[in-house]
């Protein structure tokens, strides 16, 4: 280990019990980084990114919201989620349609654009799921997806509780 790390990690003074807790949340972000490399690099034929997939599945579950609200359920900012439906209304895979209440409110609908995107994410999720998942049991799959939604659970209550905190 580099010297200066070394230095503050003596500082620290980090117990066994902290340094595997730092070691597991670090271990779940580099493992979401290196997920979303390799998707990045399965559908690049299919000139779809991993941010691009993961607004087309929230549009599908909540098709005809508005941006504002899809922003808040992908927990973006406004202004990097209109650039991420910009990138998306290009390609013809969404509309926006206008409120009908509301003329200045738009809401988000999947185009029929959208369908060989769509058809690579499906063709290609059982390789990515098999080159990921490589060697785990059913039970240890579900072990391990049991474990991450409680962290998952933890970490939205803490975050919901800190909006909280400084709304206040």
């Amino acid at each position: 280990m580099p010297a200066p790390i070394t230095n503050l990690l003596s500082r620290a003074n980090p117990d066994a019990d902290q340094l595997r807790r730092g070691d597991l949340l670090y271990t779940i972000h580099e493992l979401s980084r290196l997920i979303s490399t390799y998707f990045d690099k399965v559908m690049e034929p299919h000139n779809l990114t991993r941010a691009q997939w993961w607004a087309i599945m929230h549009i599908m579950l909540n098709e005809g919201q508005s941006q504002s609200d899809l922003a808040r359920v992908m927990q973006m900012g406004r202004s990097a989620a209109g650039k991420l439906f910009d990138r998306l209304e290009s390609k013809g895979w969404i509309e926006r349609r206008p409120d009908a209440d509301d003329q200045r409110l738009l809401r988000i609908f999947l185009a029929e654009g959208v369908g060989p995107a769509f058809d690579a994410i499906v063709s290609g999720g059982p390789a990515l799921f098999e080159t990921l998942l490589d060697g785990f049991s059913e039970d240890e799959e579900r072990a391990l997806l049991g474990g991450l939604r409680r962290i998952k659970e933890n970490a939205e209550r803490a975050v919901g509780e800190s909006r909280r905190a400084n709304l206040l």
